[in-house]
């Protein structure tokens, strides 16, 4: 089963910092490096936010899909990601004007995803966004652990 990772959290919650420092790392990438394997499924990793970001080329606009009118993209970037097993993607939360959280979260299931989110908040020490991306390496691993399991 696909399985994609949404991290939620509001403007400079740590999103980024989470994803970059701490769960690059236990999957054994560097910081720039966005595609990874793990147990031999494919996994793409995207640290900034869906607001920020349009497409895989890293474009970054500093309005939502929602504000510049390109909301109708969304569909089209999540069907150029449905080709991987594992994802990785940051939003911003649902109750703010400019999320995609909703939108993404449904057009990720349509793709076949199983999604789960993970809320971050700012304003915590580090071990806080340490435990965060243990969090979300937990998530990527379980189908391998339900396998087992069976």
């Amino acid at each position: 089963m696909k399985t994609a990772v949404i991290v939620v959290g509001t403007h400079h919650a740590g999103k980024s910092r989470t994803i970059t420092k701490y769960l690059k790392p236990m999957l054994g990438m560097s910081p720039r490096k966005r595609k990874f394997t793990l147990d031999g499924k494919h996994g793409l990793v995207k640290s900034q936010s869906k607001e920020e970001v349009l497409g895989q080329n890293g474009i970054i606009y500093s309005q939502s899909f929602e504000e510049n009118g390109k909301d109708k993209y969304l569909a089209k970037i999540i069907r150029e990601y449905s080709v991987y097993d594992l994802l990785v993607l940051a939003a911003r939360p649902s109750d703010e004007p400019v999320s995609c959280l909703k939108p993404l979260k449904a057009k990720l299931e349509e793709e076949g995803f199983r999604v789960k989110l993970v809320p971050i908040e700012k304003g915590h020490n580090e071990s806080y966004y340490k435990e965060k991306a243990k969090e979300i390496f937990a998530i990527l691993t379980e189908s391998k652990s339900r396998k087992a399991k069976a």
